[in-house]
């Protein structure tokens, strides 16, 4: 069972800082969602411009990224 979206797009903000360039399908394996679901949520993460794809299939956290992990870290 799949957490929820906000959980999800959470664990993809950290999984993308841990492992710069990673892929949807090493990040969909690394949270085990599938990766429809992965490649769906990082399309939403890319339109917030939380992440961004310089190259097709790869991903890196921007600073606004950081930002909202940081901030999150802080709320725990």
């Amino acid at each position: 069972m799949v957490p929820g979206p906000d959980l999800v797009a959470i664990e993809i903000l950290k999984a993308i800082k841990e492992n710069p360039r990673i892929t949807p399908m090493e990040i969909s394996g690394k949270i085990q969602a599938s990766a429809q679901y992965t490649r769906n949520t990082l399309r939403v993460l890319t339109e917030l411009r939380l992440v961004e794809t310089p190259v097709r299939g790869v991903y890196l956290i921007t600073e606004l990224g950081n930002y909202v992990l940081k901030y999150l870290k802080k709320e725990e």
